[in-house]
C-alpha cells in the first residue's frame, strides 16, 4: 500500500522531466523568428517522441511560416502546452491555469534561433557542421537528411534531422539524458490554427522557473 501511494508522485515528477527536456529538444521553440523558417505558412505536425523508456505524443503548431510557434505535450493524459514570447520559453498547463517561464535556450542554446534549414548559407553550415546525407520519406513527405552539431544548454551536441520545407519531421539525438528519437506521423500543411494557441491565456500568472533543477536536483 506504502508503495502504491508513491508511484504516482514518482511519474508525475518524470513526466515534468521530460516535458521540460522536450522543449529544449530540436524541434522546439528557441527564441521568436525573424525570418521565414518554413516554405509552409502554417501547419500542425503530429510527433512521437522516445525517450528515457517513454513515448510521448507532441502537436507541433506554426503559423506566419514559423514565426509563430507552438508545441503541445501529451504524456500519459498530462497536457503541457509551450509557446516562444519576448525572447523566453513559456510552459503553460491549460488545465491548471498556471505557467512557467524558462530561458529561450531551444534547439542552440543561449538563446540562438533555430537553424534556418529554407536559407541555408556558409556561415551557418560552418558553425553548425553541417551536412547533407541524402533523402528520406518520412510522414509521406520526401525529406532532406542531415547531421548537425548544436548546443543543448551550453554544450555541444550531434543529431540527425530530417526537414521538408524547412520542417524537421524527424531528429535522433544523445546526451546524458539517453537517446531521444522524435518522428512525424502526420503533416497537415496550410490549416488555419487559432491565434490563441499562441498566446498565454488571460489572467494566466507567469512564473520563473527554477533551473536549478538541471543540476541533479530533481
Amino acid at each position: 500500500m506504502f508503495f502504491r501511494k508513491e508511484q504516482p508522485i514518482l511519474m508525475t515528477h518524470n513526466m515534468k522531466r521530460l516535458a521540460i527536456i522536450a522543449v529544449l529538444a530540436a524541434f522546439c521553440v528557441g527564441a521568436q523568428a525573424q525570418e521565414k523558417l518554413y516554405e509552409v505558412k502554417s501547419g500542425k505536425v503530429t510527433m512521437e517522441m522516445d525517450m528515457m523508456g517513454q513515448t510521448m505524443v507532441q502537436e507541433i503548431y506554426f503559423d506566419d511560416y514559423g514565426a509563430k510557434q507552438a508545441t503541445v505535450m501529451n504524456m500519459q493524459g498530462q497536457k503541457m502546452r509551450q509557446i516562444a514570447q519576448d525572447g523566453s520559453n513559456i510552459m503553460i498547463d491549460d488545465a491548471a491555469k498556471t505557467a512557467t517561464k524558462m530561458p529561450a535556450m531551444g534547439m542552440m542554446g543561449g538563446g540562438e534561433q533555430r537553424i534556418n534549414f529554407s536559407n541555408l548559407d556558409e556561415k551557418t553550415i560552418k558553425k553548425y557542421k553541417v551536412k547533407e546525407l541524402g533523402t528520406e520519406t518520412i510522414a509521406g513527405k520526401e525529406c532532406k537528411k542531415y547531421s548537425v552539431t548544436v548546443f543543448m544548454m551550453g554544450q555541444p551536441q550531434k543529431q540527425t534531422v530530417w526537414v521538408y520545407k524547412g520542417i524537421t519531421l524527424k531528429s535522433s539525438s544523445s546526451s546524458d539524458f539517453g537517446e531521444m528519437v522524435q518522428t512525424a506521423t502526420k503533416l497537415q500543411e496550410n490549416v488555419e490554427i487559432p491565434a490563441s494557441t499562441f498566446t498565454v491565456p488571460e489572467g494566466v500568472k507567469i512564473q520563473d522557473m527554477d533551473m536549478s533543477m538541471f543540476g541533479g536536483g530533481w
